[in-house]
C-alpha cells in the first residue's frame, strides 16, 4: 500500500470517527460514509487456474492489491471455479457468505439468482450514487434493456463488445488451386471438395491421410453445420417463436453424406472433445476446418502459429457458409452487449458497491487490467496502437488478469480498442491472422440470418427448473438418436432418426417447452435485443472506427 493510500485512509478514518460521534448512535454509518470513510465490500472472482507460480493465488494478487490501492473501496474477493461457478454460488448463498458483488457470465445462472430474490435492484442506487456507469449506460442504452428482468427493475451490469464474428469456417486454397476446384457456394459443392481434399492427395505426399473436412460431431467444426443449417431448439420464423428439433433432420443427412462420401475422419464419434480433429488441422491434414475465433490475437499465437511452423505452404481462406435446402446463414457473433455482474441484495453496503462498479467501468482500470502498466509492460506506437514490449512480463504478470476487467467496455478507447490494432505484424503469424480476421469480418457480418436461432445465448431467457430437466434429458436423447443415424447405413436412416426424435420430443416434454417460450416471446419480444440490433451496433461501430483512422 502506498504511503500516500495509507494517510488518505487515515484522514478518512478519522472523519468517520469524528462522523460517528456527531451523529450518534442514529445513521451514523452512511454518515461517515459520506464524509469520506472508505468502505469495504466482497467480489467475486473467476478462479481458472491460470495464475503463474509465484504469483499468488487469483484472490490475493498483485492486482488484487492494486485494486485495494488504487480504487475507492477496499475488496475481498472470492474465487469461484469458472466451470463450476453453480455449485460454488449454491454453497456461498446457501450459508450466507455469498460476495456483495457476483460476476458472472452465465445467464441461466443470473437468472436462477433473480427468481430466488437474491439480487439487489439497482435503478434507484444508480440514479443517486453512479457516474460511471451511469454516464455509460445513457450513451448504450442496450445495457439497460439487457439488464432488465422481467419485473422490469433493473438487476444486471454490463459491458459493451465489439461486434464480430465468433467462428471462422476456413479451407485450404493452395488445396484448391492445387486440385483446380473452386470454394462450394451450397450444400452438394461443398460434399464434393471435401470428397476431393480426402482422395485425391492434395498435400502430395502419396500418402492416403487427409481428411476434407473436420470432425462432424464433435469440436468447433461441428459449430458451423449448426450454423449453416440454422439447426436450433429455438428459432424465429416469420416473427414467430418455433421451438424443437429444427432443421435437425437436414443437417445429419448432410452430416451423413459426408460420413458415406469418405471425406470425415470414420472415427470421428470416439473424438469426444475434438481435439483429434484439430490436430489434424494443424498438422495440415485437414481441408476445411471450422474454429473458434472470438480472439484472433490468441488464435494467432496459437493454432495459426502453430499450423504456419508445422505447413509452411499452408495458405487458409475464410469462406461463406455454403446456402443448404433451408436457406443460407451467417455464422455467430460476438454479443456486444453483454451482462456481467450482478449485486446480492443482503450487501449491507451498496453505495460502495456502486463506487467499485463506477472504478471497474472507467476506461483507464479495464485498459489496465488488459494491457499492464504502459512503460512496463506494453507501448503506444505512432499508429496509437498498444504493443507489448516484453512478452514474457506481460505473460506472467498480465496475462491472467482479464477477468477483474468484466465492465471494461474496450471500445471506449477509441481507434485503440479494435480488434483490428491489436495485431503486431512484424510477427508472420499476427499478420497473417489481422488478414484473415478482416475476411471473416466482411464475410460473416452481413444482413443474413444468424444460424444461432433468436438472439445470443447470452439473452436467451431460462426455463423454469422442472422444464430445464425436461429440456435437458429430451435433447440429449434427440441428439443421440441422430447421431446414430449418421453412420447407421441402411439398418437406421435419417429418416427413422426424425421419426423416433419427433415421439421423443412429443413425450418428453416438447409441447410443455413448446408452450413456455411463446408465452415468454408474446411477451418480451419487443424486449428482447435480436441479431438486427446487434447488426446495427456492429454498423455504428465500423462508422466510429472508419472516422478514427
Amino acid at each position: 500500500m502506498t504511503l500516500s493510500t495509507k494517510a488518505w485512509l487515515k484522514s478518512g478514518l478519522a472523519l468517520g470517527l469524528l462522523g460517528g460521534v456527531l451523529a450518534g448512535c442514529s445513521g451514523g454509518e452512511k454518515q461517515a460514509r459520506q464524509e469520506g470513510e472508505r468502505g469495504s465490500i466482497t467480489s467475486t472472482i473467476y478462479d481458472r487456474g491460470s495464475v503463474p507460480s509465484g504469483m499468488g493465488m487469483i484472490e490475493d494478487n498483485m492486482w488484487s492489491k492494486w485494486i485495494n490501492e488504487n480504487g475507492p473501496v477496499d475488496v475481498k474477493f472470492t474465487a469461484v471455479p469458472r466451470w463450476e461457478s453453480q455449485s460454488k454460488l449454491n454453497v456461498l448463498f446457501a450459508s450466507g457468505s455469498a460476495p456483495d458483488v457476483i460476476f458472472e457470465f452465465g445467464t441461466s445462472i443470473r437468472n436462477t439468482l433473480f427468481n430466488q430474490k437474491q439480487l439487489l435492484p439497482l435503478d434507484d442506487l444508480i440514479a443517486s450514487s453512479s457516474t460511471e456507469y451511469k454516464a455509460l449506460m445513457e450513451k448504450y442504452p442496450q445495457l439497460k434493456q439487457a439488464g432488465t428482468k422481467s419485473d422490469g427493475k433493473l438487476y444486471e451490469v454490463g459491458r459493451m463488445n465489439e461486434v464480430y464474428p465468433l467462428t471462422s469456417f476456413f479451407i485450404r486454397e493452395d488445396w484448391l488451386e492445387k486440385l483446380n476446384l473452386e470454394v462450394p457456394t451450397t450444400e452438394e459443392e461443398m460434399i464434393a471438395v471435401a470428397k476431393a481434399f480426402a482422395e485425391q492427395d492434395p498435400d502430395g505426399n502419396g500418402v492416403d491421410d487427409t481428411y476434407g473436412i473436420g470432425g462432424l460431431q464433435f469440436g468447433d467444426t461441428s459449430g458451423i453445420f449448426r450454423y449453416m443449417f440454422n439447426a436450433n431448439w429455438v428459432n424465429e420464423e416469420d416473427g414467430e417463436i418455433v421451438v424443437g428439433p429444427n432443421h435437425m433432420k437436414e443437417v445429419t443427412a448432410f452430416k451423413r453424406a459426408l460420413f458415406e462420401s469418405g471425406a470425415a475422419d470414420k472415427d470421428f464419434l470416439t473424438d469426444k472433445d475434438g481435439a483429434k480433429s484439430k490436430q489434424a488441422f494443424l498438422n495440415g491434414k485437414t481441408g476445411m476446418f471450422g474454429a473458434m475465433t472470438s480472439d484472433y490475437t490468441a488464435f494467432a499465437a496459437n493454432e495459426l502459429d502453430t499450423l504456419m511452423k508445422n505447413v509452411p505452404e499452408a495458405k487458409l481462406k475464410v469462406i461463406a457458409l455454403p446456402s443448404t435446402s433451408v436457406g443460407q446463414y451467417t455464422t455467430v457473433w460476438n454479443n456486444p452487449v453483454q451482462m456481467t455482474a450482478v449485486v446480492n441484495a443482503r450487501t449491507k453496503n451498496p453505495e460502495a458497491v456502486m463506487q467499485y462498479i463506477d472504478f471497474l467501468t472507467k476506461t483507464e482500470t479495464g485498459r489496465t487490467f488488459k494491457n499492464g502498466f504502459e512503460g512496463t509492460h506494453y507501448k503506444v506506437d505512432e499508429n496509437g496502437s498498444l504493443r507489448i514490449t516484453d512478452a514474457e512480463k506481460y505473460k506472467q504478470e498480465v496475462s491472467w488478469a482479464g477477468d477483474y476487467a468484466l465492465l471494461y467496455s474496450r471500445l471506449e478507447e477509441g481507434k485503440a480498442g479494435y480488434t483490428e490494432m491489436l495485431f503486431d505484424e512484424d510477427i508472420p503469424a499476427q499478420k497473417e491472422a489481422l488478414r484473415l480476421f478482416k475476411e471473416a469480418r466482411d464475410v460473416y457480418m452481413t444482413d443474413l440470418p444468424v444460424g444461432e436461432g433468436v438472439t445470443h445465448s447470452e439473452h436467451m431467457p431460462q426455463l423454469p427448473k422442472d422444464l430445464q430437466t425436461k429440456m435437458t434429458n429430451v435433447t440429449t436423447a434427440i441428439n443421440d438418436t441422430y447421431t446414430r443415424s449418421i453412420i447407421g447405413g441402411s439398418k437406421f436412416t435419417v429418416d427413422q432418426a426424425a421419426a423416433e426424435a419427433e415421439q421423443q420430443w412429443q413425450q418428453g416434454g416438447g409441447p410443455e417447452i413448446e408452450a413456455w417460450y411463446k408465452d415468454w416471446w408474446s411477451q418480451e419480444k419487443d424486449n428482447v435485443l435480436v441479431w438486427d440490433d446487434f447488426y446495427e451496433i456492429y454498423r455504428q461501430q465500423q462508422a466510429d472506427f472508419a472516422k478514427e483512422k
